[in-house]
């Protein structure tokens, strides 16, 4: 459920929006193959526009400052004809894209800065504080996150596990893996190499699968079923030290030379079942926690790079060093000339663009970015605005 938003608040977002779209169109990324994607654009109504297509760049700019639509979407797929319904457009192949989300990786700390909005009166709460509206009695909330140090950390670790499966495990070249921070909640790691782009949907799901964890079973190291015995090991001949099998076995403290310590294991544990189970255990533990639908869909629009997430007011920025990048630093793109907005919650604490911020009063004169910040985050409403 979105959150609500007044008229003056998309005035607001608006006017910065286009501000953005006019003054840095520069940032906008322009896709390869940019002629043969589908572009789609959201408006602050909610309603996307799909099916569109942009030749070149300068066009694409043109009509955002135009229309200044809340988010821009293209194709990870490249058609013959853009334009027209998925089922007539002629798909030529699709990039490789994975998405990382917070709300996947059930960090501890997410509860205690997101907040339950209610959807009748707007008011806000810490999630979990209460579960009708204190205001006007609604049990009706839209939920929004504000993600801090630890939540990018998190996600940071994440996309790096990731970085890892796709060079050793698959052999895709470090300079082909572009990693995106999404403007939002999470990162996009984009695969710029040809040479997947021809991968179906079941073979996407399959890769997704394996960079999981999902499937992984103890037959990989050789420990397989025996009518007799139970069990038997039998190390694979190609051994035990790439992929899955040395992750496996690291885990375990096992090597080609330890049959005998494995066979033991297993009885120590139990019995097959119960070592396949501590083996799923491991393999959930040292997967990637991507969203597999997202990685499977060979039609799918992704938010383009250089522009504005309509949940955020931050930019889909590329990531020249994950290590040292800071999101609420380096995404965050809109102007400082102040604003006046309305809290809705009673604290905040944040930082965004090398300023820190310690909002105690109920209304509060904040830099654009920081007002546009909040309000998309459904913790704030516009007082007034420049019209």
């Amino acid at each position: 459920m979105s959150v609500t938003k007044t008229g003056e608040d998309l005035h607001l977002i608006k006017m910065a929006f286009r501000e953005f779209y006019f003054n840095h169109g520069n940032m906008v990324q322009e896709l390869s193959k940019m002629q043969n994607r589908e572009f789609g654009l959201m408006g602050f109504d909610g309603v996307m526009k799909r099916h569109l297509k942009f030749s070149n760049l300068g066009g694409l700019v043109a009509s955002l400052v135009s229309e200044t639509p809340s988010d821009v979407f293209a194709s990870n797929a490249q058609y013959d004809f853009p334009m027209l319904p998925i089922t007539e457009k002629g798909w030529r192949g699709a990039d490789l894209i994975f998405d990382i989300d917070l709300k996947d990786l059930d960090l501890k700390c997410r509860l205690s800065h997101s907040y339950m909005i209610c959807s009748s009166c707007s008011s806000s709460c810490v999630c979990g504080s209460r579960e009708s509206c204190q205001k006007c009695g609604s049990k009706s909330f839209a939920q929004s996150m504000l993600p801090c140090d630890r939540c990018v950390n998190g996600l940071k670790n994440e996309v790096l596990k990731l970085h890892r499966f796709l060079i050793s495990d698959i052999g895709i070249s470090p300079e082909k893996i572009h990693t995106y921070f999404s403007g939002n909640n999470g990162f996009h790691v984009h695969v710029l190499d040809d040479s997947f782009n021809e991968l179906n949907a079941q073979a996407r799901a399959d890769l997704a699968a394996y960079i999981m964890g999902v499937g992984i079973l103890s037959d990989v190291i050789g420990a397989t079923k025996d009518t007799q015995s139970g069990f038997r090991v039998t190390f694979p001949m190609g051994g035990l030290d790439y992929g899955w099998r040395k992750r496996i076995s690291e885990r375990l403290g096992i090597s080609i030379t330890s049959q005998k310590r494995l066979t033991n294991l297993i009885k120590e544990l139990g019995g097959l079942e119960l070592f396949r189970r501590r083996v799923g255990e491991i393999t959930k533990e040292m997967g990637v926690r991507i969203d597999s639908q997202v990685t499977t869909d060979i039609h799918r629009v992704f938010r383009l790079p250089g522009t504005l997430n309509g949940k955020s007011g931050l930019t889909k920025i590329l990531c020249a060093d994950l290590n040292t990048f800071d999101p609420f630093d380096e995404s965050c793109q809109l102007s400082s000339r102040e604003v006046t907005v309305k809290i809705t919650v009673p604290k905040l604490k944040l930082r965004l663009k090398g300023e820190k911020f310690n909002l105690t009063d109920e209304t509060v004169c904040v830099p654009m970015f920081m007002g546009v910040y909040l309000i998309s985050k459904g913790l704030a409403h516009a007082v007034h605005s420049d019209h």
